[in-house]
């Protein structure tokens, strides 16, 4: 009986006693170094792009700022408003003696229907005021109706009486007030045109090349926008508003209100 052959067994290389186990951990030293070696690379490119952003960030930074102050630079003081000479510090035409002791103030827009209806009614009566010793009649004008007509009305009338003012003083833009009403336009179309404001403003006293570039170049527009608002500010809702020192009067009240001040 023969015997099998044995099969021929792989031998293990010659290694060092533990040499198997150094081995494995040098291997497991390199694939950590380059695992560190690659987490640097990653680190330093994220570097690079940061550095990249805040540079391209500082640039853009740098040409805004440079284009905000050479606009800046460029851009002329805001001009104050033309303000018509004349007038008290509330914007007034006033009538009358500094100390009289009782002051009627009328804020109005030439526009404005129930200023029309109002003058009509008490123009006489405010008339008789001013021409007293004892009442003064302030009027403040404003123009808040604009959108009532088609060609901004309500401040060309404004701008057109201020421009007479300027010209001609309180008793010619008093004839130009009484006009205004009297040719009032009706509410949603045009106003009256430059050119009939200007012979208004002739027939009340004020002519010439002067007050008609006034009327035409609109010279008291930003005047009268301001004008309007500081009046709003100051608390009046509506026109006409009939104060009487400075205290504001019910629609029909006027003649008692001003009896009961003057005693």
């Amino acid at each position: 009986m023969s015997k099998k052959k044995p099969q021929n067994q792989k031998k293990s290389p010659n290694l060092p006693p533990g040499g198997a186990a150094a081995a494995r951990q040098k291997q497991q030293s390199r694939r950590a170094e380059m695992a560190q070696q690659m987490a640097e690379r990653k680190r330093a490119e994220r570097r690079r792009t940061v550095l990249t952003q805040v540079g391209i960030g500082a640039v853009v930074v740098a040409l805004v700022v440079g284009v905000t102050i050479a606009v800046l630079a460029n851009r002329g003081p805001d001009e104050p408003a033309a303000v018509p000479p004349g007038l008290t510090s509330d914007g007034s035409v006033r009538f009358g003696a500094e100390d009289a002791d009782v002051t009627v103030q009328v804020v109005e827009d030439f526009q404005c229907p129930a200023c029309g209806a109002f003058e009509a009614a008490m123009g006489g009566v405010l008339a008789d005021y001013r021409a007293s010793e004892d009442v003064a009649v302030e009027y403040r004008p404003i123009a808040f109706l604009d959108r009532a007509s088609k060609d901004e009305y309500s401040t060309r009338a404004l701008n057109a009486s201020m421009c007479v003012l300027e010209d001609a003083g309180a008793d010619a833009w008093m004839t130009m007030h009484e006009s205004l009403f009297d040719q009032q336009p009706g509410e949603g179309g045009a106003g009256l045109d430059d050119g009939t404001l200007v012979a208004l403003a002739a027939d009340a006293g004020a002519e010439g090349d002067d007050v008609t570039s006034c009327i035409e170049d609109r010279t008291y527009d930003d005047w009268a926008e301001e004008q309007t608002d500081r009046v709003f500010d100051s608390g009046v809702d509506s026109t006409p508003t009939v104060l009487v020192n400075g205290e504001q009067v019910p629609n029909g009240e006027l003649e008692a209100a001003v009896e009961a001040a003057r005693s």
